[in-house]
């Protein structure tokens, strides 16, 4: 069970406990990072409501449990709650908006995995709302809350939610915000991948786990010959900061996005080339199937003769993928605990 699941059967627990925590009636109820779980039917009951998932294979699974998906409540909540993750700037972003949106006596619970650092969320959640209460349930806390204005820390939940709203990087000028992979600076990867690239690339390509665009960009000032990207992107707010950051510098070049699980395949074909930084991590445990996903479906969208950039942490097992599924190596190089691989589909 991951820290999503964990999070998630927590919080049925304590709604199993405290029956009385979702009221009768038709009252609204926001669930940011909201899990697809046996908690929401017991929400369901009593509520209208909104859940918020930006990451992709969640919300797939959200909607076709009939959820509707990241529309935001235009009236205040009578319950509010937080499934923490591991940015931490993104769970007090939650915790701010959720504060906003509860009215008075309006309930928070804020669920988070040891693992996540439930304690000091839960102290951090008493600095923004007052007293609160705790319940520990597999390896979680679930930490309750009633909105009472007068110990509402005002200035608190302004600068909260300002550190998790979407800006520009003083120092590298994209757009980023917490919830996205690497985003205070660029992964040290991505950015050797890129010092890499070479200047002739040309037609149709694609960046897989795109993140905020950070590749892209990086290959279309490079290479003038890009007539088509196609970015693919299974984290909805990195996709919108990859929209901004591609805003410009792209002439008339054909920039498309999808927010997509690139693990599930690609509906895409005949590439001249394929960018990567793939991911390797499932919540904070290492699992290289996703890595190794993704070089299937690159190599599936490569035309013969297409080239593959990876960059990849120094031990992940991807030079047998590559070769088992119509890739040659052209290019294997070691710097910094990291590969660089350079393939071309056969």
């Amino acid at each position: 069970m991951n820290e999503q699941q964990s999070q998630a059967t927590a919080l049925q627990a304590f709604m199993e406990r405290n029956p009385t925590t979702v009221e009768d009636g038709q009252v609204s109820t926001v669930i940011f990072r909201a899990v697809p779980s046996a908690y929401l039917d017991r929400i369901m009951t009593g509520s209208r409501l909104f859940c918020q998932q930006t990451d992709k294979s969640m919300a797939d699974e959200l909607i076709g449990q009939g959820y509707e998906l990241n529309a935001m409540p235009a009236e205040p909540c009578r319950l509010a709650i937080v499934l923490a993750t591991k940015h931490r700037e993104e769970v007090l972003y939650h915790l701010a908006l959720a504060g906003e949106l509860l009215p008075e006596g309006g309930r928070l619970l804020l669920t988070a995995a040891n693992t996540l650092g439930a304690g000091s969320l839960e102290r951090r959640c008493e600095e923004l709302m007052g007293q609160v209460e705790s319940f520990s349930k597999h390896k979680c806390r679930v930490i309750q809350a009633i909105k009472c204005t007068t110990d509402l820390n005002t200035s608190l939940l302004r600068a909260w939610k300002a550190g998790g709203e979407m800006r520009r990087n003083p120092d590298t000028g994209l757009y980023t915000c917490p919830g996205i992979f690497s985003w205070k600076q660029p992964d040290a990867g991505s950015v050797w991948l890129a010092e890499g690239l070479p200047g002739d690339l040309a037609g149709r390509g694609a960046d897989l786990g795109a993140g905020y665009g950070f590749l892209s960009r990086a290959a279309l000032a490079r290479s003038p010959g890009i007539t088509e990207l196609h970015l693919f992107e299974a984290e909805l707010k990195a996709l919108e900061a990859a929209r901004l950051n591609l805003a410009e510098g792209v002439g008339r070049r054909a920039v498309h996005f999808y927010w997509a699980d690139v693990t599930t395949g690609l509906d895409i074909g005949g590439l001249d080339f394929v960018l990567m930084n793939p991911p390797f991590h499932a919540g904070r445990g290492a699992l290289p199937a996703l890595g190794q996903a993704f070089v299937r479906a690159a190599l599936q969208a490569l035309k013969p003769g297409g080239r593959l950039f990876l960059v990849a942490n120094r031990h992940l097992p991807y030079e047998a993928e590559i070769q088992n599924h119509a890739g040659d190596i052209l290019i294997s190089e070691q710097a910094q605990g990291f590969k660089r691989i350079v393939a071309r589909r056969r």
